[in-house]
C-alpha cells in the first residue's frame, strides 16, 4: 500500500456544514471519502476543460428535462 501524507484542513463553520451535508446526502462513509471523490470529479472536469469543454449538461431520465451548468473557473482552462 502506498504511503499517504497527512493533510490538515481548517474549515469555516459554513464550509464544514456543507461538507457534513455532502457526506450525509452522498452516503459517503466519511468526510475524507467525500473530499476524495470531489477531487476526482474536479480533476476529471479540469481534464475535459483543457480539451475545450466548458459546460456540463444534466438530464433527468424520467422527464427528459435538461440543465446546463457552467463553472466559471473551468472556462478559464478551456
Amino acid at each position: 500500500m502506498a504511503k499517504g501524507k497527512r493533510v490538515v484542513f481548517t474549515f469555516d463553520e459554513r464550509s464544514l456544514r456543507a461538507l457534513e451535508v455532502m457526506t450525509e446526502e452522498g452516503n459517503y462513509d466519511s468526510m475524507v471519502d467525500t473530499i476524495r471523490e470531489s477531487l476526482k470529479i474536479s480533476r476529471a472536469l479540469q481534464t475535459q476543460a483543457k480539451q475545450g469543454f466548458s459546460e456540463i449538461t444534466l438530464r433527468n431520465p424520467d422527464t427528459g428535462d435538461k440543465r446546463v451548468i457552467v463553472i466559471p473557473h473551468l472556462q478559464l482552462l478551456a
